[in-house]
């Protein structure tokens, strides 16, 4: 496992906590599929539950930050819409036929989403005003 949850990336919001361990779980699956070389058996599983659930986490998290009053409301919304975008530029090369897809979706999850769960949503959390 690449991906392990630690108290420390606890926002305090159980269902935002939930959502986060969830992406951990997708991203791990997708590590070890990548490690296998059997991405292509789930990618599309894996985009899918991406973009869906990236769109709805993001939601619910922004919610939750304007609710607590966090001052980096409007950073963690750009950089919300930052890694939407990202993450829809990977799903447009893997549909028109990018070979290294899985490669290049285990990199931004490693690289961009976690990264960003474990260091901005936890202080945007912690920046109440």
């Amino acid at each position: 496992m690449r991906y392990v949850w630690g108290a420390e990336y606890n926002t305090g919001n159980e269902k935002i906590d939930d959502q986060h361990r969830l992406i951990f779980d997708a991203a791990n699956a997708l590590f070890a599929a990548v490690k296998k070389g059997t991405e292509s058996n789930i990618l599309d599983q894996s985009f899918d539950l991406l973009l869906k659930y990236t769109n709805t986490h993001f939601r619910d998290e922004e919610e939750y930050y304007e609710n607590i009053g966090s001052s980096l409301l409007k950073a963690q919304q750009h950089e919300h819409q930052m890694l939407i975008n990202e993450l829809r530029e990977l799903w447009h090369e893997k549909r028109h036929g990018s070979s290294d897809a899985g490669t290049d979706l285990d990199y931004w999850l490693e690289k961009r989403l976690v990264p960003h769960i474990i260091a901005e949503d936890t202080r945007a959390q912690k920046a109440r005003r």
